[in-house]
């Protein structure tokens, strides 16, 4: 089997909105936050499979889809992913590539062995499990009714933990609003905390003995993720799990590096971020050895796969905008009862199909190599 051609589509996507931590980007991608610009590739084979992928920051990627993966790509067998994704890695240290778009050629390669052998990724990835629970990761709310009322149909809806993303960087205005939820979900109910990065080492430690006190499951990204020596010093004085290098560059190499300097307790690995199902896997299996968590970060077709797939996994991460959204949830493609998530139907490869016809009608620019 051969990749033939390599084609790229610009579209708009048009997002519910939703408020993220003050005076901070996350929201969108710069531009309108009710829209996001991504770019879906189509690796076409001798076959007559194609694979597919669909990657944010959608004008970066159609750049890098015509100049670099459209000739590296052309000829090999999809077959051979660690080929592809070691060739990947070679051209990086000239182009410098986000880590989503290594992830969206992995992501494509894989989808088309899926459909090859007529499987889910998951189970080619090693199979795992074929449902897995769920936390509810909340966005941030200007007010506590408005969290109040996401925690309270979140523990409707029947998900078993709960993750709060915070609204303001000041940490004793974080400390009360994480008092009430405790309050709100009582002493046993498994609560964790994503910080995203928004304090310095010291403002780190004082937050982390608020959620040690309140019995927080694990203690996410408190600080960015450069100086790992903070990180280290954060793990010796605490005794609450920290969950880190989710953001981190260097997938499993620099997964080692965070658990030889004992900078984490719990490793993040993710499709997006660590290079495809090819990084993600090899991150968990990294931190595996080490006799570590690999929590995988983001929802989706593609970080399901991988949660399903990955043994020292434990949740499924399933962002919640609102109420409306919560009682929207398991209406989409996804499966999600009883606080599980699963795939509704036997699915081959990634499980997402694109319209050729509905592509060309709605995408702002195209690229095709032939």
């Amino acid at each position: 089997m051969k990749i033939t051609n390599v084609k790229s589509y610009l579209v708009e996507d048009i997002v519910k909105p939703f408020t993220w931590q003050v005076d901070r980007p996350g929201s969108g991608d710069g531009r309108d936050p009710r829209k996001n610009f991504s770019c879906v590739m189509v690796l076409e084979t001798d076959e007559g499979i194609s694979g597919y992928a669909k990657g944010p920051k959608g004008r970066i990627m159609m750049d890098l889809v015509e100049r670099r993966f459209s000739s590296d790509l052309i000829g090999m067998n999809p077959l051979n992913s660690e080929k592809i994704w070691e060739k990947c890695w070679d051209t990086d240290r000239l182009e410098e590539y986000p880590l989503y778009a290594m992830a969206m050629v992995d992501i494509a390669v894989w989808d088309i062995k899926g459909k090859k052998a007529g499987l889910p990724v998951y189970k080619l990835l090693g199979g795992y499990r074929d449902e897995i629970p769920a936390y509810a990761s909340t966005t941030s709310y200007d007010t506590l009714e408005e969290y109040k009322d996401v925690v309270e149909a979140s523990l409707s809806a029947g998900y078993p933990s709960i993750k709060l993303h915070l609204r303001y960087r000041d940490v004793k205005t974080n400390a009360k609003l994480c008092e009430k939820v405790r309050e709100w979900v009582g002493d046993d109910f498994s609560l964790t905390l994503d910080a995203s990065g928004l304090w310095n080492y010291t403002d780190s430690l004082w937050f982390g003995r608020v959620l040690e006190e309140l019995k927080f499951e694990w203690y996410e990204e408190p600080m960015r993720e450069f100086e790992l020596e903070s990180y280290k010093k954060l793990c010796d004085k605490l005794d609450i799990p920290i969950l880190a290098a989710e953001c981190s560059d260097g997938s499993h190499w620099n997964a080692a590096e965070f658990i030889r300097r004992d900078a984490c307790d719990i490793m993040r690995t993710s499709t997006h971020y660590k290079g495809g199902f090819t990084g993600g896997m090899k991150v968990g299996h990294v931190a595996e050895a080490f006799g570590m968590k690999a929590e995988v970060h983001g929802g989706g077709h593609n970080n399901l796969h991988l949660c399903l797939a990955l043994p020292n996994n434990t949740y499924y991460e399933d962002l919640v905008i609102d109420v409306e959204d919560i009682e929207a949830k398991g209406k989409g493609q996804l499966k999600f009862e009883n606080g599980m998530y699963s795939f509704k139907e036997q699915v081959a490869g990634v499980g997402i199909e694109y319209d050729h016809d509905e592509l060309e009608k709605i995408s702002i620019q195209k690229y095709e190599k032939f």
